[in-house]
């Protein structure tokens, strides 16, 4: 029985995920992992704690995820970028504690965290990929 070709796969496919990506994606996904239970850890005991660890990891994600995105580092492997990107702030961030806080909160508490999580997240957002793309630029002219 003759054996199916292999298939790269298109860019955005698993099938053509490369093993150093893949391992690169895991590492990645494991310290960013250790990083937010740090992060819980480190508030644990505090009025709120749950809710100000996640909100800082999250404004904090956002903000190095669009450094990382906008300034694009050049210098980096393909494989060591999807570590950072994917992998790091993938797992470092989380959407699911977010949903939890707020279904476990009462109603102003949710709508206010919400809000505090959207609006600073979005605007870490804004400055990380503002700030990538004057490093990434700053870079360029003194190359």
């Amino acid at each position: 029985m003759p054996r199916a070709k292999s298939r790269q796969g298109s860019p955005g496919s698993l099938s053509g995920v490369k093993l150093r990506e893949g391992l690169a994606v895991a590492l990645g996904g494991a310290l960013g992992t250790l990083a937010r239970v740090g992060a819980d850890e480190a508030l644990v005991g505090i009025t709120y704690g749950a809710h100000l660890a996640t909100l800082t990891v999250n404004v904090l994600g956002a903000l190095g995820l669009a450094f990382v995105v906008a300034h694009g580092v050049p210098r980096l492997s393909p494989a060591l970028r999807a570590g950072i990107s994917v992998g790091f702030f993938g797992s470092y961030t989380t959407f699911s504690a977010i949903s939890l806080l707020v279904i476990t909160s009462n109603t102003v508490e949710a709508i206010g965290y919400l809000a505090l999580t959207f609006g600073l997240g979005i605007a870490a957002a804004f400055l990380g990929g503002k700030w990538g793309a004057r490093v990434r630029t700053q870079a360029v002219v003194g190359a």
